[in-house]
């Protein structure tokens, strides 16, 4: 009988690092060479070179700004650089990302997102995963994507959300509570984690009718969702290995039965109110009573799909999607608020000017006595809509500090044309489609002062030099993919304003938090443009807005 020869370990082991480093260097070849046919067709780009691609450029940008700053940074910071290219070019920053089409002009967007809607990358469908695992609107793609969004548009409307006013205001009057707190300590205390548990409160009331109290106390559910916020990985992070990490499947498992054994009963309890209503009068006054996202969604689900509860059991599919689109929504709708309610606050301390403006109107439309706002905006929320001046600052704060970008995938035969230079660049499926609003924002072919805080040029007459360039502005991006949570971030934050800018006097304590913690090397850089409160993580600002907080006297 022959003899069966079994290679050792230590063979398979280095054919198959053989194999991987072949593979590695086969990928380095095909991305590079599609980079440099671009290049030698006239597409903009950086100065490309044919091994690192755009890393050593990427890395000399980055090594001018703070280590730890948002990426979304880095496509303004290469038009500073290489200011000829304009706003639409390729970036070759493989492995860490595939061949990207960066777009940051009004009319580049349009092409990409109210003519022609892209679908979403493919990445941002795995950052989500273990939130949503894959059934949650910002993943899903035509009909799929068309029937839901119209499930959940109810519980995201302006008129209704104006029916939630009280709630909003009665979690803002914690917020404030907590601002007395630290006013009385003197401390030190980091405003976005303050911020984070009011958002999260807001959010939680808004989607599930939950009181939440994370202002006042520890919650099982929000912890786990946020230990699942720091394990999530987007796959172009600064080290390729972080996302193999081998604890990683079992820490996103054990985050989501935590999260799922909380909502899931809600989610029933939902449903066994409007099944147990015996007539469709008292259903609908059943929803009527309670306003919460999912109560909405569930009338409009059994609306248009009436057989999907004739079992009298609640249906999987809905339950699944509602599930996983509950903490999505707990997510999202917490975190981006929460920095801007940081921007907006930290903005105002460093533009007195701009505080007494929005101070005197506040004084116009809500009274003098601040005390009473909080009453008067619960009786009569249509009085929010009457701050021209407040909407205008909270807008320009989102201009100069947008809480995120949006990624989409090209397609076949698809080209995204370039007004400036008559160019048409092929947008392929396995491209990255970057939409960057930071860079369109700070860019002064469509912003006159680009980099100031001017809130006057909301306020601007078409025809004037501040008056806004249609579609330039796009913190919640625009068409029919724009954020479904727009108006109610909107609404959350003039009713934080109205309620902090006349009782309370906020300075950044950046320098001081610096000092405590020995960060005075010459060769750190701790700045962008001079900016300490730069955007860091998910567009939050950096070491979480270090502040003091001084309570001021009331007028009556």
């Amino acid at each position: 009988m022959p003899s069966i020869h079994v290679p050792s370990l230590s063979i398979v082991l280095t054919s198959v690092l053989a194999a991987s480093i072949i593979g590695f260097l086969l990928k380095v070849y095909q991305e590079r060479s599609r980079a440099i046919k671009l290049k030698k067709q006239g597409f903009a780009m950086p100065p490309h070179h044919p091994i690192f691609g755009h890393l050593l450029v990427l890395a000399r940008v980055v090594s001018k700004i703070p280590k730890d700053a948002h990426p979304h940074y880095l496509p303004d910071r290469l038009r500073l650089a290489y200011p000829n290219m304009g706003p639409i070019f390729y970036l070759d920053a493989w492995p860490f990302i595939t061949l990207t089409l960066v777009v940051a002009s009004p009319a580049t967007l349009a092409q990409i997102t109210t003519e022609h809607v892209l679908p979403k990358f493919p990445a941002i469908k795995d950052f989500l995963y273990p939130l949503a695992n894959g059934k949650d609107i910002v993943g899903m793609d035509g009909q799929e994507w068309k029937y839901w969004r119209s499930i959940f548009n109810p519980g995201f409307s302006a008129s209704h959300l104006m029916t939630l006013v009280p709630d909003i205001v009665k979690e803002t009057m914690v917020f404030c509570e907590l601002l007395k707190h630290h006013a009385r300590q003197q401390d030190i205390f980091r405003m976005k984690q303050l911020t984070d548990n009011l958002g999260m409160d807001v959010i939680g009331k808004v989607v599930l009718d939950s009181n939440l109290e994370c202002q006042r106390k520890s919650s099982p559910m929000v912890n786990a969702l946020r230990r699942q916020m720091r394990w999530m990985v987007f796959g172009g992070e600064g080290n390729p290995l972080q996302q193999y990490h081998p604890l990683r499947p079992f820490v996103h498992r054990y985050n989501t039965y935590q999260m799922d054994r909380y909502i899931s009963p809600e989610v029933d309890a939902r449903f066994e109110m409007h099944r147990n209503a015996s007539t469709s009068e008292d259903k609908l006054a059943s929803i009527a009573r309670s306003k919460s996202v999912i109560d909405l969604a569930l009338n409009a689900y059994l609306k248009q799909a009436p057989s999907a509860n004739s079992s009298g059991a609640i249906d999987p599919l809905f339950k699944e999607i509602a599930i996983n689109q509950m903490k999505l929504f707990l997510f999202s709708g917490h975190d981006t608020t929460s920095s801007t309610v940081c921007y907006i606050l930290y903005l105002l301390s460093v533009h007195p000017d701009v505080l007494n403006r929005v101070r005197a109107e506040h004084n116009k439309v809500l009274g003098p006595d601040p005390s009473l706002a909080a009453n008067q905006i619960c009786e009569a929320p249509y009085l929010l809509n009457q701050l021209p001046y407040t909407t205008a600052a909270l807008k320009e704060s989102m201009r100069l500090f947008p809480a995120a970008s949006t990624t989409r995938r090209g397609e076949t035969s698809f080209t995204i044309s370039d007004p400036r230079s008559g160019l048409h660049y092929p947008a392929d499926p396995d491209m990255l489609i970057w939409l960057v609003s930071h860079a369109c924002h700070r860019n002064p072919t469509f912003w006159p002062r680009a980099n100031e805080f001017l809130p006057e040029r909301w306020l601007a007459k078409e025809g004037e030099a501040l008056y806004p360039k249609q579609g330039a502005w796009r913190p919640f991006e625009l068409g029919p993919r724009a954020c479904i949570g727009k108006e109610l971030s909107l609404l959350e934050l003039k009713i934080v304003l109205c309620s902090v800018a006349r009782q309370f006097e906020i300075s950044a304590a950046y320098e001081e938090l610096d000092a405590e913690i020995g960060m005075k090397r010459k060769k750190t850089v701790k700045t962008i443009d001079g900016e300490r409160a730069y955007q860091v993580g998910k567009g939050e600002p950096s070491a979480f807005l270090p502040c003091r907080v001084r309570e001021l006297a009331l007028s009556s």
